[in-house]
């Protein structure tokens, strides 16, 4: 490695600038073309099929500036304020009536809440005793979420 430098400056003397022989752009470009065939029996043709193709849609689409162009991506900032950030946190409120029954629904699943709920059940049925269960559970999942509220801050007891 210390006579890299010795042998690189004989090469540009002898061969001049690396760009001009250098092969890795070459090399990008037939793994485009090789990406292009179709048809294993003509390859070429596929080649040129593909590439021509590709060629005069993009040349139509230099006219036609509503047009993105095939094969080059949007960027994702088109259309944005210059600075504004892609990233950030979006908050996203919900109604109080969404968030109550979010709330009944954890407690529904709660193994710790069930004796609750079966005695705010028997509640209603006692304090109704001709409603059908229909209007029961309708009635429970209207008034459980504060009946349960009342009844935890009574017994001094947590869920």
């Amino acid at each position: 490695m210390v006579h890299l430098i010795v042998h690189l400056v004989r090469e540009i003397k002898i061969c001049g600038h690396v760009f001009l022989r250098w092969m890795y752009p070459i090399e990008r470009c037939m793994k485009i073309f090789k990406g292009y065939v179709k048809n294993p029996y003509r390859p070429e043709a596929s080649i040129i099929e593909r590439y021509i193709t590709k060629e005069a849609i993009e040349f139509c689409t230099m006219y036609m500036s509503e047009v993105d162009a095939i094969g080059i991506p949007r960027s994702r900032y088109e259309g944005r304020k210059e600075g504004k950030g892609t990233r950030g946190v979006r908050i996203v409120r919900k109604d109080q009536q969404q968030v109550l029954q979010a709330h009944l629904y954890i407690l529904n699943n709660t193994d710790d809440a069930l004796p609750y709920i079966d005695e705010h059940k028997m509640f209603l049925k006692t304090m109704n005793p001709r409603a059908n269960e229909k209007w029961l559970l309708n009635e429970h999942n209207k008034t459980f979420l504060k009946w349960f509220k009342h009844k935890i801050l009574q017994n001094g007891c947590h869920v």
